[in-house]
């Protein structure tokens, strides 16, 4: 019987399923993950070609959690 690979489900998700949770686009999402601002793993095949990421959804609600812009305090406005 040939060894079928499935990519994980459930709590990972693809680059274009983060991409559509920032709005943004899936090469932005390679962009973060090799520049290490987002962690993922690499279900490709080793020597495959391109890699085939997969975020888990606590590393990008952490991503997001550590992007956010805190509101301006009213001495910063003035």
């Amino acid at each position: 019987m040939t060894p079928v690979h499935v990519a994980p489900t459930g709590d990972y998700l693809t680059t274009e399923e983060v991409a559509c949770h920032i709005r943004g686009t899936s090469q932005h999402v390679r962009q973060l993950i090799k520049s290490g601002r987002l962690a993922a793993i690499d279900i490709a095949k080793s020597g495959d070609g391109r890699p085939r990421f997969r975020i888990a959804k606590s590393e990008l609600d952490r991503f997001l959690r550590e992007a956010a812009v805190a509101p301006a305090t009213s001495e910063e406005v003035a």
